[in-house]
């Protein structure tokens, strides 16, 4: 069936191009006699000045527009910015299907563009100087479409599922509408929620703001800013949507999101409640219509974190607010939260903003895990199951602001305070076994696990350029993050040991352990152009943390009190920290080569105040470290050395046995970690083709590494401990391709392929035994997509994770498992105010041991009825999992270690949503159907 529906649209496709002619030429200066690249052919309708299609001329000024219908008269305007518009009419036919036009003579003038050519003629796409320009009413889109819709259309444009947009192979940081950033810093803002029919012009641009960050004028590392022109009378409205839903097995969604804007205001209201292992919305729409991007305009960093799992299920963390959805330990939750997001614009030199949000999850959790640790020919098998309740609040508060006095400078400052609190209720029954001799241990571990945290961090910095040397900037930033986390961990646990001797083992104890933290860093960096070739950068940063984690455990008493203080259990380890870091480096440019050599003196000193030693530890310690970075074109190359202290947690020499089958312990005795990285970066974008190639490569040799020191004892009871190791290798290769075809409006077709390569070299010491392990990752991924007049879509993805573990001793063998995934999207709009969904998967997980299913099926459908007047309503009738095939296993290997993970799933339910999208702009509403039947 698949087969033949592609076959029919290979005809349809097949049909359309049949009997189609051709036009040729090359462009030229007439003044210059010299080739004009880029130029824009048009081809039009004579009778009504319709487009048909268009082209670009390439480096040579030569161009090729194919497809031209026959027996029909036709317009070619081309247009160059800064040249007079030339005009040809012309009729193809079966006789005479290809003219060429041998020398096209454009004519330079001194008039704008617009001037030149007429506006029923306005060319699809315009260069001028370094922006690329778009003209909307050139490319159709469905009467309902949105902006993404319309980006997908234009020319070296590509656009994920997930809503990225990259441009000529650059990402696009934002899209700004009339030139302002009315909303921050995440395209899908703009993409996934304006109507396209109120679009003017769409506008490329680079960043530059990201380059004046950079400081070093390379616009090979700055992305791309979407400017979108909107037609008069469009600068305030209302969108969103708000839906509720009912299902099988007492399944329930419900929530609301709604943007309200007026010129420079915007206030945004969010709401959710469901128990579909999913957020309440997707992450674009938090970012959307939730106002979040916005505010994280103004922010100098954000913590964010997304999880997509295809068992399904999504989860979204927010500066440390979760806004539901899978937890990432497995399990059904059930999610809710709420917010508020304001934003205020009063002009172009500043903006305001203010929010907060709320955020609950309670997870119910069953977990399966066998782990199998390799040694020679013995093999020791753990298998565990964990039930769990998980239960984790937070609360996120935000104020920033960002201001731009003048035309040179640019002030950003912002302040968040985040409060997150977890209570975490698991019990696990674990039970050891050794292959020679049998059943080690058996036991059950009961635990209640409160962690909380309080943040608050400030950011400030400004940027001013200077006036009378171009080029030049000065750049001044300082921050502020204090922190706080208080963790109780009781374990009652009862451990039955079966070899080498027989008795019991109870634990009955209370970890209490609070750290709080601050760190505090101010930096000066300066650029100066010397001349058109040179120009110098300089830097300067101070970092000092302080941070006092102190580690109590408390023995239970005969009445179950936890008051028994166990010093071998405890200890204080305090640090101070002092970073002083400064550079220099010399920018050499010629043509597209540009040269950047640098060296950074680095000083660093630490105290760690431990309590069980008598004397501090004190290190005072200095570098000089090279960098070096070359760009040649679509080329970057840079390396650069770093020296970086341990985690404090790797310190701390008290014993953890919260788990009494795997204890870990501290090192205080660690050495700085010194590292040599090196990355390489191409990128190659061809416009005509719509080609898109990207590869990237990263080499790190690192001295002092830290590693574990692994412990097993005869009962299968695991220690390790930290230490330091040389001649660590880590080695990545990361590749993607992409290719479209839009050789008509109606039908698009495009194919994507990538890789990631991993080697990974380090030491491993197991029960005194040392080896060296390599690991292998090598994961590929492909996909094919179809586009017919939005009418159908057809998208598929396949994806082979290979992973392999070899070891120099030969007491270790060599390790691997594989992972295998394929899944087909199908998406019908017909007929009228129908849309038919289905997304099926299929998983193969190599290797997992006996009881485990080996191979997953999920076919998920949907069906859904647009209505009420401009189809704002609508009706969704779903199915998850119709085979009731749904399963949830992770294969991870890890030193000489084989785990397979099996948590418990969302089965079969089928589900009755209706939704109200709010659209008082422009009444254009969202596209339905193709960004996850079930928002997974």
């Amino acid at each position: 069936m698949r087969r033949l529906f592609l076959l029919a649209l290979l005809c349809i496709a097949s049909a359309t191009y049949a009997q189609k002619g051709s036009i040729t030429g090359i462009i030229k200066d007439s003044s210059l006699n010299k080739n004009i690249p880029l130029a824009t052919i048009s081809v039009f309708k004579a009778k009504d000045t319709s487009i048909v299609t268009y082209r670009l001329s390439d480096e040579e000024g030569k161009f090729k527009v194919p497809g031209l219908p026959l027996n029909e008269t036709l317009r070619c305007v081309i247009t160059y910015s800064g040249y007079e518009a030339f005009r040809k009419e012309f009729t193809l036919s079966a006789g005479q299907q290809d003219i060429t036009i041998e020398n096209i003579w454009m004519i330079p003038t001194t008039r704008e563009l617009d001037e030149v050519i007429i506006m029923s003629e306005r060319p699809p796409v315009t260069i001028k100087n370094d922006t690329i320009e778009f003209n909307a009413n050139s490319f159709k889109t469905l009467p309902n479409a949105l902006v993404e819709d319309l980006l997908k259309k234009l020319p070296g444009v590509f656009v994920d599922k997930e809503g990225n947009i990259m441009v000529n192979g650059k990402p696009v940081n934002r899209i700004m509408v009339d030139g302002k950033n009315f909303f921050g810093t995440d395209p899908k803002m703009a993409s996934r929620n304006l109507p396209a029919n109120i679009i003017d012009k769409v506008q490329v641009t680079d960043d530059k703001e990201e380059l004046e960050r950079n400081a070093d004028n390379n616009l090979s590392n700055v992305g791309k800013v979407v400017n979108i022109t909107l037609k008069k009378g469009v600068k305030k409205g209302l969108f969103g949507k708000l839906y509720a839903g009912g299902g099988t097995d007492d399944r329930f969604e419900g929530g609301g999101i709604v943007n309200m804007f007026r010129d420079t205001l915007q206030i945004s209201l969010l709401g959710y409640a469901n128990n579909l292992n999913k957020t309440g919305f997707t992450y674009g729409e938090l970012m959307q219509a939730g106002g979040l991007s916005r505010s994280m305009g103004n922010l100098n960093s954000t913590s964010t974190t997304t999880s997509r799992y295809s068992s399904g299920g999504s989860n979204i963390v927010v500066n440390g607010v979760n806004f539901g959805g899978a937890h990432r330990g497995g399990g059904i939750s059930n999610s809710k939260g709420a917010g508020i997001n304001i934003n205020h614009y009063p002009n172009n030199k500043q903006s305001i903003f203010g929010q907060y949000f709320f955020g609950n999850i309670r997870v119910d959790q069953w977990r399966k895990v066998n782990t199998k640790q390799f040694n020679e020919d013995t093999i020791i098998v753990q298998d565990n199951l964990t039930t769990a309740d998980i239960i984790s609040n937070a609360h996120n508060f935000g104020l920033g602001t960002k201001l731009k006095p003048d035309s040179v400078t640019t002030i950003i400052a912002n302040a968040t305070y985040t409060l997150g609190l977890q209570d975490e209720i698991r019990n696990t029954n674990i039970s050891s076994s050794n292959n020679k001799l049998g059943n080690l241990s058996n036991g059950n571990i009961g635990q209640d696990n409160v962690n909380n945290t309080y943040n608050y961090s400030h950011y400030f910095t400004v940027t001013r350029l200077s006036k009378r040397k171009k080029g030049a900037r000065f750049t001044a930033t300082h921050g502020l993050d204090i922190s706080n986390t208080r963790a109780d961990f009781t374990t009652n646990s009862l451990t039955n040991i079966l070899y080498p001797i027989l008795f019991d083992s109870t634990l009955q104890q209370l970890r209490a352990e609070r750290v709080p933290r601050t760190n505090i860093y101010g930096a000066l960096v300066y650029r100066l152009p010397l001349n058109n070739s040179f120009a110098v950068t300089a830097s300067a940063r101070y970092d000092y943390n302080k941070l006092n984690n102190k580690v109590n455990t408390f023995d239970a008493d005969g009445d179950k009190k936890y008051d028994q203080l166990n010093p071998l259990l405890s200890n204080t380890f305090n640090r101070e920290f002092h970073r002083s870091s400064n550079y220099v480096g010399l920018q050499y440019m010629y043509k597209k080569l540009t040269i950047t050599p640098g060296v950074t003196a680095l000083w660093q000193q630490y105290d760690n105040r431990l309590l069980s030693l008598n004397n501090a530890i004190t290190k005072s310690q200095f570098n000089f470290l090279p960098a070096l970075g070359i760009v040649f074109k679509e080329f970057n190359f840079n390396y650069n050395k770093d020296v970086s202290l341990p985690a404090y947690t790797n310190l701390i020499p008290a014993l953890n046995n919260t788990n009494p089958y795997y204890l870990t312990n501290g090192n205080p005795d660690l050495k700085p970690a010194e590292r040599d990285n090196f990355r390489i970066n191409y990128y190659h974008n061809n416009s005509k083709k719509n080609l898109n190639i990207s590869l990237y490569a990263t080499a790190t040799l690192t001295r002092n590494d830290v590693v574990q020191d692994i412990v097993v004892d005869k009962s299968g009871i695991q220690t390790s401990t930290p230490v330091n190791a040389n001649g660590s290798k880590n080695a990545t290769v990361n590749y993607n391709i992409n290719k479209q075809y839009k050789y008509n409006a109606k039908f698009t077709f495009g194919w994507n392929a990538g890789g990631w390569y991993g080697l990974n070299k380090n030491k491993l010491s197991y029960n005194g035994e040392t080896s060296w392990q390599n690991n292998f990752n090598l994961e590929h991924w492909a996909g094919v997509n179809l586009n017919f007049n939005d009418k159908v879509e057809w998208n598929n993805d396949m994806s082979l994770t290979n992973y392999q573990s070899t070891f120099t001793s030969s007491n270790f063998s060599t390790l691997k498992t594989n992972q295998k995934s394929v899944s087909t999207e199908l998406i019908i709009r017909m007929p009228k105010h129908v849309i038919w969904e289905s997304v099926l998967q299929y998983e193969n997980n190599g290797n997992v041991p006996a009881g485990i299913p080996k191979n997953v099926t999920r076919l998920s459908m949907a069906v859904n009825f647009t209505m009420l007047k401009d189809e704002k309503g609508v009706l969704k009738l779903s199915v998850w999992d119709l085979l009731n095939q749904n399963n949830s296993i992770g294969l991870v290997t890890n030193r000489n270690i084989i785990s397979a993970t099996q948590t418990n799933v969302l089965g079969r339910y089928f589900m009755a949503t209706f939704t109200y999208n709010i659209r008082q702009i422009g009444a254009a509403k969202k596209k339905v159907g193709g960004s996850g039947i079930f928002g997974y």
